[in-house]
């Protein structure tokens, strides 16, 4: 096991805030001590603001509060979505297994690869959040404080490869 798997199985993941992020990493499947209802996980390069500042690093990060009751998507015409109706409910609304699986779905076809921000954050964990272009997710200033993970590809931007906003509604 390379140090970067065994450093993203050690940390528990972050809570998404206001930023960009752009997952590059498989999803994982998490559980919270006492809760039966799992939980998705990506490693993501992520431009945040910290302290007036714009903060990159390359972290663990909790995707499934996008799509949470309490979360929004905007759709490219400024169009507010509650962010639980932009998956496929399953048919037996009692099966953990099959609202995990559904989940799962949505964000591997729809968030994976894909650069977002994170507009604002809302009760509960909830956020509002929209696609941008991978032109606009590798856009910073020079002054950005960043560690060396994201220095590496802050230096080699140009060879990374980011999907576009799907052509079509997620839902």
């Amino acid at each position: 096991m390379s140090d970067s798997s065994q450093e993203f199985t050690a940390q528990k993941p972050l809570t998404l805030q206001k930023g960009r992020y752009v997952c590059i990493d498989d999803l994982k499947e998490e559980q919270n001590a006492g809760s039966t209802i799992p939980y998705f996980s990506a490693k993501a390069i992520l431009i945040v603001e910290k302290e007036r500042s714009l903060t990159g690093d390359i972290k663990t990060v909790n995707l499934s509060d996008l799509i949470l009751k309490q979360s929004t998507y905007m759709d490219e015409g400024g169009k507010a979505i509650e962010a639980h109706k932009l998956y496929t409910w399953p048919r037996n609304l009692g099966s953990t297994a099959a609202w995990t699986a559904a989940k799962q779905e949505f964000l591997n076809q729809f968030v994976l690869n894909f650069p977002i921000e994170v507009l604002s954050l809302q009760e509960e964990r909830g956020v509002t959040w929209r696609y941008i272009t991978p032109e606009n997710f590798k856009t910073f200033p020079d002054d950005i404080i960043a560690t060396p993970a994201f220095m590496e590809f802050a230096t080699h931007r140009s060879e990374y490869f980011f999907l576009r906003r799907p052509l079509y509604s997620p839902k």
